[in-house]
C-alpha cells in the first residue's frame, strides 16, 4: 500500500509540474523570441546611427581639410606678385608655401583657362590648358571656390582632386588658383580615423567615384562604388544605410554621409557576418537569461507540486 501510495504521489507531482511547464514554457519561449526580435532590431538601429555618426565625424574631417587649402589659396591670392603680373615671382612664393600646406602644388590659370605656372613644373616651362574647364566656368560665374571630382592630373599624372579659388582684381576675376590634392593624402585622412580593422571605409565625390578607401586604396580608386551606393549618391541621398557588396565581393551593411559642404560621401561597410556574429552574441545571452529563469521557475514548480502531492496523497 505505502508503495502504491508513494508511486501516487509521485505521479501526482510530475502531473502538476507538467502543467505549470505546459503553462510556462511556451509563452516565455514566444516571449523571449518576440523581445529577442525587437532587441535585433533595436540592435541594428543602434549600429547604423552610432556608425552614421561616425560617417559624419569623417565627413567633417574632410571638410576641415579641404577647408584649409581653401584658406591657404585666399591667402594667396592676395599676394602684391598677382597684382603687379610677377609670375616668376609668385611662382617662388607658391612653392615656398607648399612646404607647410596640405596639398601638392599650386596652378595659376587665366580666365580662358590656360595654365600660367605650375608649381609641378620649373617656372617657364610649356604648360597645357586645364582639363576641367566647368570648374573655371562656375568659378567665374560665382566668384566661389569649387571643389572638384576625382580625376587624373595632365601635368601630376595621378589622381587628384582640386581646390580652386578666384583672384578678383578690378572687380573680375582675373585669375584662378587651383592647389592639387593627391589621392593619397585624402587617404591619411581615413587611416587617422582608426576605423575597425575589418570595416571598409570610403570617400567618394559626387559622381561615386572612390576617392580614398581604407582596403587596397591604390587598386580601386579611380573606380565607381558599389552600383547602389552610387545611384544614392547620384541621386543626392543625405544619409541612408544599404545592404550591398564591396569591390572585393564582401557583403557588408553600408552607412553612408554626405557632405553639405563638398558634396562628397563618407561611407563605412560593416561585415554582414560581423554584424549578424555580433547580434547573435546579444540574442544568445538574452536565450541564456531566458533558460535560467525557466529552469528556476521548473525548479520551483517541481518544489511546490510535492507540497501539493502531499495532500492530495
Amino acid at each position: 500500500m505505502e508503495g502504491a501510495a508513494a508511486q501516487r504521489a509521485g505521479a501526482s507531482r510530475a502531473y502538476l509540474a507538467f502543467i505549470v511547464a505546459a503553462c510556462v514554457v511556451p509563452a516565455a519561449l514566444i516571449g523571449a523570441a518576440l523581445v529577442g526580435y525587437d532587441y535585433y532590431k533595436r540592435e541594428r538601429a543602434r549600429i547604423v546611427r552610432d556608425t552614421t555618426a561616425t560617417a559624419r565625424a569623417l565627413g567633417a574631417a574632410v571638410d576641415m581639410e579641404l577647408g584649409g587649402v581653401k584658406a591657404a589659396l585666399f591667402a594667396l591670392s592676395t599676394s602684391p606678385l598677382l597684382a603687379a603680373g610677377d609670375y616668376a615671382g609668385f611662382h617662388a612664393q607658391a612653392s615656398a608655401a607648399l612646404k607647410n600646406q596640405n596639398f601638392d602644388s599650386v596652378v595659376l590659370l587665366d580666365a580662358s583657362g590656360q595654365q600660367l605656372l605650375n608649381t609641378l613644373r620649373p617656372y617657364g616651362a610649356a604648360l597645357p590648358a586645364t582639363a576641367n574647364p566647368a570648374a573655371l566656368r562656375d568659378l567665374v560665374e560665382t566668384r566661389q571656390p569649387v571643389i572638384t571630382d576625382l580625376f587624373t592630373g595632365l601635368t601630376a599624372q595621378r589622381p587628384l582632386v582640386a581646390v580652386w579659388a578666384p583672384v578678383v582684381l578690378e572687380g573680375r576675376v582675373r585669375y584662378a588658383l587651383n592647389a592639387g590634392v593627391s589621392a593619397e593624402r585624402v587617404y591619411s585622412i581615413l587611416r587617422e580615423q582608426h576605423l575597425p580593422p575589418a570595416w571598409v571605409g570610403g570617400i567618394f565625390d559626387r559622381e561615386g567615384t572612390v576617392v580614398a578607401r581604407t582596403h587596397e586604396s591604390a587598386r580601386f580608386v579611380g573606380q565607381k562604388g558599389a552600383p547602389e551606393l552610387v545611384r544614392r549618391i547620384k541621386d543626392g541621398a543625405r544619409e541612408g544605410a544599404l545592404e550591398t557588396v564591396t569591390l572585393e565581393g564582401i557583403p557588408v551593411l553600408t552607412v553612408f554621409s554626405r557632405s553639405p559642404v563638398s558634396g562628397w560621401t563618407v561611407a563605412l561597410g560593416i561585415p554582414e557576418h560581423l554584424l549578424v556574429t555580433e547580434l547573435w552574441y546579444s540574442m544568445a545571452r538574452l536565450l541564456l537569461v531566458t533558460v535560467l529563469t525557466l529552469g528556476i521557475a521548473l525548479g520551483l514548480a517541481l518544489v511546490l507540486s510535492g507540497r501539493l502531492a502531499r495532500p492530495i496523497r
